[in-house]
């Protein structure tokens, strides 16, 4: 009885050996942008580049005419040399930088407005002359224009870092 066994397990195991491979698990569902969603994408790396290379044309070009702003503690800004304006501290000191990465794109269904949010840091000096760090986040609404290039229509940037409050000066000591 053992041979028999022994055989219908090696014919078993031959069978086995020679069965194709099962198929692997699902990969995890990875979203997949759509051609609009990579256009925005590359779109914003356009800006960045534009504020990072301190390019005003390059900037003045990518947004719309009737563009608008929401500068934190002012009234919003509308058109683009109000914009340039706005921006002119970071278009135009060495020492400020503005860097931001979108963490979410987003298209209409009728392929012609779109939006981007993710966060920021900005770098310069403060008040005082000391370097400064501001971080937050934003959310742009870009619009397909009628020449077919996409421009921002309105930005909006909040900061993430709580107020920062003047350091206290040193007290003097009262005298005995």
């Amino acid at each position: 009885m053992r041979p028999a066994f022994l055989l219908l397990f090696l014919l078993a195991l031959s069978l086995a050996a020679q069965a194709p491979p099962s198929s692997p698990p699902p990969a995890q569902h990875m979203p997949r942008l759509s051609d609009g969603e990579m256009m925005l994408r590359q779109m914003e790396a356009k800006l960045a580049a534009a504020v990072a290379a301190k390019d005003r044309k390059a900037f003045l070009a990518l947004w719309a005419e009737d563009a608008a702003i929401f500068p934190p503690g002012s009234p919003v800004v509308v058109g683009r040399e109000g914009i340039l304006a706005e921006w002119d501290p970071i278009l135009s000191k060495p020492d400020v930088s503005l860097t931001w990465s979108p963490d979410r794109v987003e298209l209409s269904s009728s392929g012609d407005l779109g939006y981007t949010y993710g966060k920021y840091r900005w770098n310069g000096k403060g008040p005082d002359g000391d370097p400064m760090v501001r971080n937050g986040k934003y959310v742009s609404i870009w619009r397909k224009e009628k020449d077919g290039q996409w421009r921002v229509v309105v930005d909006l940037g909040t900061p993430s870092d709580p107020p920062s409050m003047p350091a206290a000066k040193p007290q003097p000591k009262p005298t005995p």
